[in-house]
């Protein structure tokens, strides 16, 4: 696979990490979910050589700097909107997975001249009645995820038999450990690259649902690839089936709603070769 330049974009207050792998056609550019980082569309990536595309680590994930807590999602947002905008991005295919899903189509809905079109894993987007109105109680449980570990290797092989991990392809899991781990300086060990922390606050933001209202005027072709149906909705830590509104692909002008039963929610660590098919099919 090619290697990738790592750029360090300032977009005012804080420097994002953006990959460019160089390449011909329209640009593509991949935006990732809570807690993961650029380098996890990796095998995605590997699929679609000499293609043009920028993965970007959002603010507070992979080698992006973390700011203070308060990770509302229209940060990132309006991060990603400085970026198109300093790079004079056009004819872009966005590709977005969970919160990058959200993110990448917000993101669309204000520089939509920018965008070809949108292949959206699993997106972060839901019926109205699921956008709270008042701050959940407690902590959310993913700020007590494990951040301390020796190596990769020991995150691969502790993560392999987890149920949300399971069914990842190897190439995928292994880029997620080897990618989401910084050295802590001056040790052996490593820590997540986005502290769980941070990663709670992002969970337990509240929401925008004005991104619903903005689904009708994104008139360019959206593939919307949904999980299977989830099986505990009341669990916000099972990650078994989908989290996005069904009828989504509904309010969007020109969309395709493609459901992948043999799928949990992690879309693109399942079944890279799915997504690549869509994105091929915008590219024509």
């Amino acid at each position: 696979m090619r290697n990738p330049i790592n750029h360090l974009i300032n977009v005012g207050e804080c420097n994002i990490s953006l990959f460019e792998w160089e390449g011909v056609g329209p640009p593509l550019f991949f935006s990732h979910a809570t807690g993961f980082h650029a380098r996890v569309w990796d095998n995605v990536i590997r699929k679609l050589p000499g293609r043009h595309v920028y993965s970007i680590d959002l603010r507070g994930h992979g080698r992006s700097d973390k700011t203070p807590l308060l990770y509302d999602w229209e940060i990132f947002v309006n991060d990603v909107i400085k970026i198109f905008q300093k790079l004079n991005l056009s004819n872009v295919v966005g590709v977005g997975h969970s919160m990058g899903g959200h993110t990448i189509t917000a993101v669309a809905a204000q520089l939509l001249n920018s965008f070809k079109g949108l292949v959206l894993c699993d997106p972060s987007i839901f019926p109205l009645d699921r956008y709270a109105k008042e701050p959940r109680e407690g902590i959310h449980p993913v700020s007590k995820r494990r951040n301390i570990w020796s190596s990769p290797l020991e995150m691969h092989e502790r993560l392999k038999s987890h149920k949300n991990f399971i069914n990842w392809e190897d190439d995928a899991l292994w880029d997620y450990c080897k990618y989401g781990l910084i050295q802590i300086e001056g040790q052996t060990d490593f820590k997540l690259a986005c502290p769980p922390l941070a990663e709670a606050e992002m969970y337990d933001s509240l929401l925008d649902p004005k991104i619903l209202k903005s689904l009708p005027g994104i008139d360019i072709p959206v593939k919307v690839l949904r999980a299977k149906p989830r099986k505990n909705k009341g669990d916000v830590s099972d990650f078994d089936g989908s989290i996005t509104w069904p009828e989504i692909s509904d309010h969007f002008p020109d969309s395709e709603d493609i459901i992948l039963n043999h799928c949990s929610h992690f879309i693109p660590m399942e079944d890279s070769d799915s997504v690549v098919n869509e994105i091929i099919k915008i590219l024509k």
